[in-house]
């Protein structure tokens, strides 16, 4: 009896010397006594190395312990940055827009905004994907465009806005040419590209797609929808290399995607 309550108590006293050692290994850290100042430097340094998942520990720990430090806002966007770079895509967005929601006159907005933008641009999957991602950037991008229009990150936002729209057009054209080519189904095909030529006018997809239409038509015999779509193609894109090429052989144009 005696020598099972000394076991019992000699388990139990081990059991508690692992629990306060493991309690002692985890409340002690790299960032142990360091000031809000310190850590903001330990941060930027990390950062300034490229240490990015380092950068965001140290950063999130800083602005969870001092929120009203004074270099809270330069903390802030610099944690977003980490994330971006570290490819945490959603986690950079959310940072990014916390920044715009706290400091919003601050100089730094403008890109903060575009880092929004892009941290979206960069979810964007390959054309063969979902474009969800896509058509968030593209709408995303837009509203940064608008609201710091004239500035150099509002520009950006544009182009990024742009590059997206092409991206989506693509997706369409690729899928009306896989109705055509590889299923055999035409019709299908003209209804995604005449939806393209509607939705994405300014894109370098729009001309293809009408070419693809001639061709679809093509196929099924319908000469005369054939000759409207080679004039339609030639009056609303007569640069392109497919109208020049309905333009100076007629023949078939349908390759130019």
């Amino acid at each position: 009896m005696t020598r099972s309550i000394l076991f019992r108590t000699t388990i139990r006293a081990a059991l508690m010397f692992t629990a306060l050692a493991a309690t002692a290994c985890a409340s002690g850290s790299r960032w142990d006594g360091l000031t809000a100042a310190q850590l903001f430097e330990v941060g930027r340094g990390e950062y300034d190395a490229g240490e990015y998942g380092d950068a965001v520990q140290t950063l999130e720990r800083l602005l969870l312990a001092s929120p009203g430090f004074e270099q809270a806002a330069e903390a802030q966007i610099m944690l977003a940055r980490s994330y971006f770079h570290d490819e945490q895509f959603i986690l950079a967005q959310s940072e990014f827009t916390r920044f715009l929601d706290r400091y919003p006159a601050h100089p730094q907005a403008p890109a903060a905004a575009l880092g929004v933008c892009r941290s979206n641009e960069a979810l964007s999957p390959i054309s063969q994907r979902d474009q969800t991602f896509t058509e968030q950037a593209v709408q995303v991008c837009r509203n940064v465009a608008a609201d710091w229009q004239g500035t150099a990150q509002g520009d950006s936002a544009a182009t990024v806005a742009v590059e997206m729209r092409a991206k989506l057009a693509k997706k369409q054209y690729d899928t009306g040419l896989y109705y055509l080519d590889h299923l055999g189904v035409p019709d299908a095909a003209i209804l995604y590209w005449e939806d393209l030529v509607v939705n994405y006018p300014e894109t370098e997809w729009a001309p293809a797609a009408l070419a693809g239409i001639i061709d679809a038509y093509t196929r099924i015999g319908y000469e005369d929808e054939v000759e409207a779509t080679k004039q339609r193609l030639v009056d609303a894109y007569p640069e392109s290399p497919q109208a020049r090429e309905v333009g100076v052989d007629g023949g078939d144009p349908a390759g130019g995607g």
